[in-house]
């Protein structure tokens, strides 16, 4: 009589992929319903870290408009003049030294860490539109340590990460690991621009006249174009002396 072996279930089926190893799986093109699911779930990411990004765009006006929605009539020249000298001189020492390189540093490498997640959710959704991307994977899920954020006990997962790599791509996630991977370069950039939004928020409420503005104006703009030339050079070092790369699984 003829033997037959056990029927083995297809590798490319939903039941398939859905026991295979995560990375195993990524390797697999996606099914049919998957990538007729796929825009809509890239296109709520998109719409997430869209509005993720202007919130943090928006981080540096906290400060005055905290100031003026709280104290209308608030005055940084009588802040300035018109308290005792010791705690106001103690207070801008330790705005210099600890409020402006802090919050600088939030509000450089927190827009670096969600705008170009925007931009990379935008992509996919188009992709995932575009026939020439119907069978195959377009972001994956990377792994580091060296992350931004609490303290974890495992790696940090680093998701969006683009599996086909192109010019545009390729720059994005780059310029988006070193917001989620800052060094000392990142750091040294919020310093220009934690000190032109203490400026901002000073010479705003202080009765300045036209040449004041103008000077303040300059001064401000000088220090964010300090800002942008950090980052430039930031994002110039991590391509030229690569860090290792995450450890990526393809996803969908």
């Amino acid at each position: 009589m003829p033997s037959y072996s056990p029927m083995k279930p297809n590798a490319n089926s939903a039941a398939a992929r859905g026991r295979l190893p995560r990375s195993d799986r990524g390797s697999t093109p996606p099914s049919a319903t998957e990538r007729a699911l796929r825009p809509i779930g890239y296109l709520v990411v998109a719409l997430v870290w869209t509005a993720l990004s202007v919130v943090t765009l928006l981080l540096p006006a906290a400060l005055p408009f905290a100031l003026w929605s709280t104290n209308p009539a608030f005055s940084s020249q009588e802040f300035v003049t018109g308290g005792d000298i010791v705690p106001t001189v103690l207070f801008l020492i330790f705005a210099v030294v600890v409020l402006v390189p802090l919050l600088g540093y939030a509000f450089v490498a927190l827009p670096l860490a969600s705008v170009p997640l925007a931009v990379l959710s935008w992509t996919y959704v188009g992709r995932s539109l575009a026939p020439g991307y119907a069978g195959e994977r377009l972001s994956s899920t990377g792994w580091s340590r060296n992350v931004i954020g609490p303290p974890t006990l495992g790696p940090t997962a680093l998701s969006l990460l683009p599996v086909r790599l192109t010019a545009w791509t390729r720059f994005w996630t780059e310029l988006m690991l070193l917001g989620w991977r800052p060094g000392r370069g990142i750091l040294l950039a919020g310093i220009p621009y934690g000190l032109a939004s203490f400026a901002v928020a000073g010479w705003l409420f202080w009765p300045v006249g036209t040449v004041g503005v103008a000077v303040w104006t300059i001064l401000t703009a000088a220090l964010v174009v300090a800002t942008v030339v950090l980052v430039v050079r930031a994002y110039r070092q991590r391509i030229s002396g690569r860090r290792p790369a995450a450890r990526a699984v393809p996803g969908s």
